[in-house]
């Protein structure tokens, strides 16, 4: 038959509380019998000490003088290690969400993009850790309109704030003269908006050829 509760914990359950306090007071003792046994420091690890902490801390002072693992100095010094940790941790993640809110009105501000879009953007970085509430939020904070009322500039403003991204693109033919006689070549042209760079193919008469 399977054992679903420990003996122990049955008569903890069951036990009045002056007969509780009767069991404590033994099992303390008998802690500290075996801890007399075992000579030297005993080095505990991580999940122990994580176990210690869950239920010695809510019993306040009281653990000075029921811990016999360890010193209740060294206790206490886990229990404001594990404070530091959790500190630097907010710390951590409050300099992160600054880092992820500039690069949310970066991209509203240089895009004009929406709410979704941007969200898009964020994942195409790799950042999948914020939904679309948050980013509307961000964006509604720092006083920047909607997408369909910053939309409705012209699109010479939209050229000029997508500049470096756009490149102009034309395919035109050009009747030459050859040996073999009159010959269409086929030429396709690249400009980049923002610097006005050209790049032109080489000429062929297949286009439509790999």
């Amino acid at each position: 038959m399977i054992q679903l509760f420990h003996p122990l914990l049955t008569l903890i359950a069951t036990a009045s509380d002056s007969l509780l306090a009767k069991y404590v007071l033994y099992l303390k003792n008998e802690n500290r019998i075996l801890r007399d046994r075992i000579p030297g420091e005993i080095h505990t690890k991580p999940h122990e000490r994580a176990q210690l902490l869950k239920y010695g801390k809510p019993l306040g002072t009281a653990i000075n003088e029921l811990i016999t693992i360890v010193t209740p100095g060294t206790f206490h010094r886990w229990v404001r290690e594990e404070k530091r940790s959790r500190k630097k941790k907010l710390i951590g993640r409050s300099g992160k969400s600054a880092v992820l809110r500039e690069l949310v009105l970066k991209i509203a501000r240089e895009t004009g993009f929406g709410y979704t879009r941007i969200l898009g953007e964020l994942r195409k970085l790799g950042i999948s850790r914020i939904c679309r509430q948050t980013v509307k939020n961000i964006v509604k904070e720092a006083g920047i309109e909607p997408s369909p009322k910053r939309s409705t500039g012209t699109w010479d403003q939209f050229l000029k704030t997508h500049s470096k991204t756009l490149w102009a693109c034309d395919f035109f033919t050009k009747r030459a003269v050859t040996p073999r006689g009159l010959v269409d070549l086929y030429v396709l042209v690249f400009m980049h908006l923002e610097t006005r760079e050209v790049f032109v193919t080489p000429s062929t008469r297949s286009p439509a050829s790999a």
